[in-house]
């Protein structure tokens, strides 16, 4: 407990703990997508499966495990908080519902004896729940394997999620926002609501060969203005 603040959390974990909370709607979106597997645009090699050949099913069991587990976390926290200070649940179900609840209640949560724990284990059921969503995906794909580079060319992404690939694809460090100003601008073509083709990123933001220094300066001069 802080001596000043009678809290079991510092400032400190509090503020990081509501930006963890703000975090979970896409997280929560990305979760869905991939437990159904509905990130693939297409299977490489589906086509050529014949009737009666074992296809795999259209669930993704560690992304599932992970978003229970991160829902089972939350629901936690909050009946841990309803249950030591005599307070009813107002909030709505799912996922969603109990972060919202929790951040509107994260003093109370903070106030409450044992919460010590409630941020790194939050932050620690938001960090299996991310790596699940890119797992099935392209961490694993490298430049020298272009079997696994067309296929992660096929992906539909989230702007968050291409941020997270591209350097592990070799190619240069970019931000959501800037993926989502190309959607905006038309140089992107939506597959599935927000999501992308991967493919159509990375061409987008290509792998930079060694260039002089004045090549480097156009290019990021170029980028800045587009």
């Amino acid at each position: 407990m802080t001596d000043t603040d009678h809290l079991f959390l510092s400032r400190e974990e509090i503020r990081k703990l509501v930006a963890l909370l703000r975090e979970m709607p896409e997280l929560v979106e990305e979760l869905a997508v991939t437990v159904t597997r509905q990130d693939r645009i297409g299977t490489p090699g589906s086509a050529g499966k014949k009737r009666g050949e074992e296809q795999p099913l259209p669930f993704n069991v560690t992304a599932a495990e992970a978003a229970d587990d991160l829902h089972t976390t939350l629901v936690a926290w909050v009946r841990h908080v309803c249950e030591s200070r005599r307070v009813d649940y107002d909030g709505l179900d799912g996922t969603l519902g109990v972060a919202r609840w929790l951040d509107r209640n994260i003093i109370a949560l903070a106030m409450t004896e044992g919460s010590g724990e409630a941020f790194d284990e939050v932050q620690y059921a938001m960090r299996r729940a991310r790596w699940a969503t890119d797992r099935p995906r392209a961490e694993d794909v490298t430049i020298s394997d272009p079997e696994r580079v067309e296929e992660a060319r096929a992906t539909a992404v989230s702007a968050a999620q291409a941020e997270r690939m591209m350097e592990r694809l070799g190619h240069p460090p970019l931000k959501a926002a800037r993926v989502r100003k190309w959607a905006e601008r038309g140089k992107l073509e939506p597959v599935d609501g927000g999501r992308y083709r991967l493919g159509d990123i990375l061409d987008l933001n290509p792998i930079q060969e060694c260039v002089s220094d004045e090549e480097q300066e156009a290019t990021v001069t170029q980028r800045m203005l587009s």
